[in-house]
């Protein structure tokens, strides 16, 4: 089997409202979808991406939330984007201090899924909204896209932190991943 692109998405800030600097959704009551998220999922899926959330978890490693209570936020929010939930969900839940393979920028996680499913990095995108992801993404091999409200100027950012595209909202980055890849918007 021919191996498919996938699109990469970081959670908090891509997929949820990020909580703020230090701050972390510890609850599914905390959890709240970005706008857009289905839609915008259920294009990419059309466009026979697969999909895969790539995301840090601190607060379990620094003890703020316990991994069953991590997987229950996971589970409820593949329930709730149904038809459009992701097809897979890599996680690094180790404390910030801890050696790991895992940790962003370190692109272990899109590795391990190129592995498990059979992805094509090449023609595949990270969609995040911190340089960590967009140094992940790029030491994987995939184009990036920072999707964030408060853009940085790009003067500002290091080399190695620069996403390809930069864009205000997911919508505008999911035209961009399905016109870079010769699909119709």
């Amino acid at each position: 089997m021919k191996p498919r692109p996938a699109v990469f998405l970081d959670r908090d800030g891509v997929i949820n409202v990020f909580p703020g600097d230090g701050h972390y959704v510890l609850s599914w009551a905390e959890f709240r979808f970005m706008p857009r998220v289905r839609e915008n999922l259920a294009r990419l899926k059309k466009a026979g991406f697969a999909l895969v959330l790539v995301t840090s978890q601190r607060c379990v490693g620094r003890g703020l939330m316990t991994q069953a209570t991590l997987d229950e936020i996971h589970a409820r929010m593949q329930a709730e984007l149904g038809s459009e939930r992701l097809d897979a969900i890599y996680c690094c839940p180790h404390h910030p201090d801890e050696d790991c393979p895992c940790h962003k920028p370190e692109p272990w996680m899109i590795r391990q899924a190129a592995r498990e499913h059979g992805l094509d990095l090449a023609r595949s995108f990270v969609i995040g909204d911190s340089g960590r992801d967009i140094a992940m993404g790029r030491a994987a091999g995939c184009r990036t896209a920072l999707c964030r409200q408060n853009l940085p100027r790009p003067e500002d950012v290091p080399p190695e932190k620069r996403a390809d595209r930069m864009f205000a909202t997911l919508d505008e980055a999911v035209d961009w991943v399905l016109s870079a890849s010769g699909f119709p918007l």
